[in-house]
């Protein structure tokens, strides 16, 4: 007898359309409370066919506080997305963690690569550290051309993004445009709102870093 069928993302095709229309910004911030299909809906997009580019995937653990453990994540999602391993050089905590430097160092992973590279944070609303969310803003304003940060978050964080909002650098997602039209209504009941699967592989190296919790079951992830 065959096995339960796998949950299935919802797909909507036009909230793929707009998110592919919002990554030509350099930053994607898709806010929304939990359980409004953040986490399905960039897990659509980056499977998605014809998506030719590197995906570096952080998923940030609960109540994240410790800004070494968070800036390290990141940089071994880069180096996974790109290929490199920092020549051979081993990811650890140390005494002397400096966040200006290493948030040069994912600059400079990021510089030594043309491909298109998206840096896909999610749940980011759970990183507490001040210096980190500090040290991230100065990241986003020095990406690269070809490279593009989209952050999920479930409230408002306090990431100073005027800069790169007055350029019309910054392109928002919020709960307004998440929630589902009549056409959907039926799939999502079909669904049972089970829970979707995590990242997967293409986080893993974040997760287990960053000590992830499985969502709670029955609730799509946000």
């Amino acid at each position: 007898m065959p096995g339960p069928a796998a949950p299935r993302l919802i797909q909507r095709g036009e909230l793929l359309a707009s998110l592919d229309r919002a990554t030509e910004s350099k930053v994607t911030l898709v806010s929304a409370p939990a359980g409004s299909g953040k986490t399905s809906l960039l897990q659509a997009w980056a499977n998605g066919p014809g998506q030719p580019h590197r995906l570096a995937v952080v998923q940030v653990g609960r109540d994240q506080q410790d800004s070494q453990q968070f800036w390290l994540a990141v940089l071994s999602a880069v180096r996974q997305a790109c290929g490199t391993h920092g020549e051979g050089e081993q990811l650890a905590a140390t005494p002397d963690f400096n966040e200006a430097v290493i948030g040069e160092r994912v600059l400079s992973e990021f510089a030594e690569h043309c491909d298109r590279t998206f840096l896909i944070i999610d749940d980011l609303h759970e990183l507490t550290s001040p210096d980190a969310i500090m040290q991230l803003t100065r990241l986003l304003e020095k990406l690269p051309p070809h490279v593009h940060a989209i952050l999920a978050t479930r409230r408002d964080l306090p990431l100073r993004l005027h800069k790169l909002r007055l350029a019309g650098q910054l392109a928002e997602i919020g709960a307004a445009d998440l929630r589902f039209t009549e056409q959907y209504q039926p799939a999502s009941r079909s669904l049972g709102h089970r829970a979707v699967g995590s990242w997967g592989r293409q986080a893993a190296p974040a997760r287990r870093r960053l000590g992830r919790r499985p969502a709670a079951g029955g609730d799509l992830p946000g």
